[in-house]
């Protein structure tokens, strides 16, 4: 582990000195033609149609990879889990395979000597099925071994926020009693003292806005204005003393309630390093890693309302958290107050471990806006400020709001709908984010952090004027290292650092930003990152054959953003650090590792994932 002393480039020297926006290696790490190491390069098969086929084609794949399809299951007759993980069947009519001898007779060779889950909790689920079984089976008869002599009463992994079986029946049937109802109107979600912890406050007097204008003479212009101070002045005094009388109240009712209220706890996101909402790659291994590197605050991938209220157990998985997670909140996505009340309500009324919701109003695939969910969302403030309120009343945690500047880059109006949020005076909002691009925009061109900077000077402004809380906000967009954290600081503006896909390409960066120094990371400790993730999506899929095709799957999507990452000591000096928008060019490492870790080749990638979970099947692809 190394410290680079290299002095940071600003984005304007970036621009001057590289204006096609690629990164600048040294002269001993230029490659002129494919190093040997890594595979070749296939050229892709000419396809036919007309020109109106190809947009169509394209039209029905944008955000979608068709190239990745699923691996199938992995056998048609499954043995019998009891038999697997106790050695017997608890039941009397089990319809599962019992032939544990003709399994053992098939079994392929081991992967490995040593199965990570036996060697961590004493004992793998897996039994005769692990790929790793040889060092936990009786190679004779396939039972299981045990390191404590018999099965664990509970075998724990540290994973939490798994649904019972009953509650997904009930979703599944929709028999589940939810307080909302389908499809309640915006204006039916009034807030209640019932999870609030009598911390509604009173609306504060509305003062007349300041009405002059430039043509009006200096002393006509001062004259309102000293008006106008002396109507907030005395606005602010008359809500001054309805507060006062407000907590007088509350005390009293306290006093007499045998049961305190349960009290709401906002989460300080200052000077805290959070990951954001990944959709696909932020899975919980991977959220796992990001502890190791330092990260404070962890959310899951983005779930959708629709999918956790019809009970499906894919959307319910990405709730699951792992007690490595200290603060973790969950993101939703839908187009409706009720989606967003109803699940609010399943997470509390179920006690998963959850500090906060995140609602998604900033996701721009058309598969979510066109049902009203993401960025379309926005657009909506009265189902928004309903969905609040709704899940205010359902859910003791607080609630955060992330966002895009607007619809368009050329009309953004985030400035106006965080003022508006703010200024509904609803506590249990502990956070408002925003992503410097518009929806259009998706990830194309550079964050606007100075159109972020005028959301904070409205909210500020906002909070002074309306005599309401001033909600914290905090920025999003390309930060890939300390320095640009550091130049993206803006008045008004939190000081945390929500990190997306800067994580997904160096996942050490919280460890950067926290020690202010750019990490010369060596091949051999990324590769040990890796075996690392992999461990743990063993742990978390299974060690059997499909939890290996999906530890693989998460491990190539995740390699699909590591490529992109330049070693330090590879830059070119003066282009130091590399930046979000600069392509990584074809380059030789410090060693074949390297060289194999910076391929853009997907044939690499499957080749990287070899070393650590063994050769892949005939008909496996990955494009």
């Amino acid at each position: 582990m190394s410290a680079s002393v290299i002095t940071p480039r600003s984005m304007e020297a970036i621009k001057a000195t590289n204006p096609t926006m690629q990164v600048v290696v040294k002269p001993a790490h230029e490659a002129s033609d494919v190093p040997s190491v890594l595979c070749p390069r296939i050229a892709p098969l000419p396809t036919g149609g007309d020109d109106r086929d190809k947009q169509q084609d394209k039209k029905q794949r944008k955000g979608q990879n068709k190239k990745r399809p699923r691996d199938a299951k992995c056998s048609e007759s499954p043995l019998c889990l009891g038999l697997i993980r106790n050695n017997k069947c608890p039941w009397d009519d089990c319809k599962f395979n019992h032939d544990i001898a003709t399994v053992l007779k098939d079994r392929p060779a081991d992967i490995g000597e040593q199965c990570v889950i036996f060697e961590k909790f004493g004992s793998c689920p897996f039994g005769v099925n692990c790929r790793w079984g040889l060092s936990h089976i009786d190679p004779e008869t396939g039972e299981n071994k045990f390191r404590d002599g018999a099965p664990p009463a509970d075998f724990d992994m540290g994973v939490k926020n798994s649904f019972r079986v009953q509650t997904q029946k009930a979703l599944r049937s929709r028999r589940y009693p939810f307080f909302y109802e389908r499809n309640t109107p915006p204006d039916k979600f009034q807030p209640t003292l019932a999870l609030w912890g009598g911390q509604i406050l009173p609306k504060p007097p509305k003062v007349a806005p300041l009405n002059v204008s430039k043509r009006d003479p200096d002393d006509v212009i001062e004259a309102m204005t000293k008006e106008y101070e002396i109507r907030v002045a005395a606005a602010k005094k008359e809500y001054d003393q309805t507060l006062l009388e407000f907590e007088k109240k509350r005390a009293e009712a306290q006093s007499k309630t045998p049961f305190p209220k349960k009290t709401r706890k906002l989460i300080d996101f200052e000077n805290k390093v959070y990951i954001a909402p990944l959709t696909t790659v932020g899975n919980l291994p991977f959220r796992r890693i990001m502890k190791k590197f330092g990260a404070d605050i962890t959310c899951s991938e983005m779930a959708l309302c629709a999918n956790i209220l019809q009970g499906q157990a894919s959307e319910l998985a990405l709730l699951k958290r792992h007690e490595d997670e200290d603060v973790f909140g969950v993101q939703l996505a839908g187009g409706f107050a009720d989606q967003f009340s109803r699940c609010a309500e399943l997470i509390e009324k179920e006690n998963l471990e959850v500090d906060f919701i995140d609602m998604n109003c900033g996701c721009p695939l058309d598969l979510v806006c066109d049902k009203g969910g993401g960025s379309a969302m926005m657009q909506k403030a009265n189902k928004l400020k309903a969905a609040v309120i709704g899940m205010g009343n359902v859910f003791s945690g607080p609630i955060t709001i992330k966002m895009r500047t607007g619809w368009d880059e050329k009309k953004p109006f985030a400035a106006k709908l965080t003022r508006q949020i703010q200024s509904w005076g609803l506590p249990n909002i502990a956070a408002v984010m925003v992503h410097g691009r518009s929806r259009t925009q998706r990830y194309s061109r550079l964050a606007d952090y100075d159109y972020i900077g005028q959301v904070g000077a409205a909210m500020d402004r906002g909070a002074k004027e309306d005599m309401c809380r001033r909600i914290p906000l905090i920025p999003n967009g390309d930060v890939m290292s300390y320095v640009d954290f550091e130049e993206r600081k803006r008045a008004g503006v939190s000081n945390t650092a929500m990190l997306a896909r800067g994580a997904l390409i160096k996942p050490w960066l919280p460890t950067e930003i926290k020690e202010r120094r750019h990490w010369d990371i060596s091949a051999t400790e990324r590769l040990d990152m890796l075996k690392e993730f992999v461990n743990f999506g063993l742990e978390q899929w299974g060690s059997d054959k499909q939890g290996i095709n999906t530890t693989r799957r998460f491990l190539l999507e995740w390699q699909s953003f590591l490529h992109r990452y330049i070693p330090v000591g590879c830059i070119a000096e003066g282009n130091v650090p590399q930046r979000m928008n600069e392509r990584p060019p074809l380059f030789v490492g410090r060693s074949d590792l390297e060289t194999l870790m910076a391929s853009d080749n997907s044939a690499d990638w499957v080749k990287l994932s070899e070393l650590l979970l063994g050769k892949v099947d005939d008909d496996f692809k990955f494009e």
